[in-house]
Parts: structure tokens; sequence; C-alpha cells
């Protein structure tokens, strides 16, 4: 995961029963030395992906702030530089079973030019304005305790072809349970030959409790040749690492 010149990886961690620490690796690409400060924030999904800051926890919502501590809280990195910061697991003995969700965001504090950066100079007036957007990033951290009762499956299959922008495939992603879901969308066409393509990709699509839903729309790239005339669509979603199947829908056309 990236922004300006920060690299972060992994771009989301999440504790299990065992383990008590995560580390994160940090890059700066850029040219110039960089400051970050690291602090935790709390976020909602909408239905859309999008997050939207909140300071209590919606219904159904567990913060994981009290029970995680990141150090240290600030880096200071020179050009092509990296650094390693931990996430400690704190408090454990106060978890109930279900799932803790909070994100660790990422703020510059001092770039000599940061992205965004404009400066306007009113020669006539003798006024300068200088605005500086001071960017950050965020990486989510989920606490699971217990076992997951979560499933999930695919609706809302629906296939436009818009003239002059291409294809698209709308579709949603449903979860129930106490428990996100986070992997891959792949999506295939198989034409009436019975011969797949892989004609679509999205990687890294959660639904973030307590949410139920998440609609999606991706651009279909057609094969040469072809143009999904007869045929389906087959909509797969599986877990981001060890590519278990979460859900499957196909589409006929």
């Amino acid at each position: 995961m990236a922004q300006g010149d920060l690299v972060i990886f992994p771009k989301r961690v999440v504790f299990e029963e065992k383990n008590r620490i995560q580390q994160i690796n940090l890059a700066n690409t850029g040219k110039d030395t960089a400051v970050y400060n690291m602090s935790f924030v709390e976020f909602r999904m909408t239905e859309l992906g999008n997050f939207e800051e909140i300071t209590v926890p919606d219904l159904g919502q567990q913060f994981a702030t009290p029970y995680l501590r990141v150090y240290p809280r600030q880096v200071t990195l020179a050009p092509n530089e990296s650094q390693t910061v931990k996430v400690q697991l704190i408090n454990s003995n106060k978890l109930q079973v279900g799932e803790y969700r909070s994100h660790l965001y990422f703020r510059a504090v001092k770039t000599t030019k940061p992205l965004g950066q404009e400066e306007s100079i009113d020669k006539a007036a003798g006024l300068s304005v200088k605005i500086e957007a001071v960017f950050g990033i965020s990486i989510a951290n989920i606490i699971r305790k217990g076992e997951s009762n979560t499933s999930i499956t695919l609706s809302g299959l629906h296939y436009e072809n818009k003239k002059d922008l291409g294809a698209f495939l709308h579709f949603d992603i449903n979860r129930i349970g106490n428990m996100s879901s986070y992997g891959d969308i792949t999506v295939n066409y198989i034409s009436p030959q019975n011969k797949s393509y892989e004609v679509g990709k999205i990687k890294g699509i959660g639904v973030y409790t307590p949410g139920t839903l998440r609609r999606n729309t991706i651009a279909l790239q057609k094969p040469k040749d072809i143009n999904f005339e007869g045929g389906k669509f087959k909509v797969i979603y599986t877990e981001n690492e060890d590519k278990a199947v979460l859900a499957e829908k196909e589409l006929d056309l």
C-alpha cells in the first residue's frame, strides 16, 4: 500500500488467538526526509466501500484501540530509508468473543513539498497564500477472538455495456456473522463453447463488521474477438492469502 512517498506493508494487520505482536514496514521512496506520526482512528465502512470517521461505534461494532499499542509513535525516514514499527496486543484478558477493529493512521507531519501543495502570490496586493495538504494513510488493525460464524454470498449480478465506456459487471457482497470478510474478486467469462477467460480482478476487497453489504462495479476486459454474447460470467470471491473460496455466483447472458 502506498500514498505519496510512503510505502506500507502489510496493508492490514490481524491478531488471532496466539499472536501478540505484529510488524509493519514503512519505506520512504521520495527524495526528501519525511516524518510520520502514528495513531489509531475509528472508521465506518459504507456500502460503497468508503470510510467515514466516527468516534462512537455503530451497533454491533467494537473498537480495537483499547487493546492495541503502537511503538514507536513517530518515525523519521530519510530518502530510500525504511523502518519497522510494531503493534502490540494488550489487555487481551478483557476481550469478549467477536471482532474488534480500528485503523492505524500514518500522518505526514513534515515534508518539504507534500502532495497537493499550492502556492499563490498576489503581487498587486502584496499577499502570499500557501496551502499545504498534509496527507495520511491508514490500515485496518483487527483483533479476532473465538470462532467465526460468518457466511458470505454474492447477489445482484448485472451486466452493463456502455457505449464508449466499455463493459461493466455490477454485483453485491453480502456478509452475515461475527467476523469481517476480506479477499479477492475474480470474474471469469465462460463462452458458449465452455472456454473460460479471466476478464476482471479486484484485490483486497473487504466487508467490515457491522456492515452486511458492499456494492461493487468492475470494469471488464474483453478478450480479443470476444463480445460477451451468450455464455455466462462467473464471479468468485476468495480469501486474500489461502485462496479458499468464500462465495461464487454465475450470471447467464
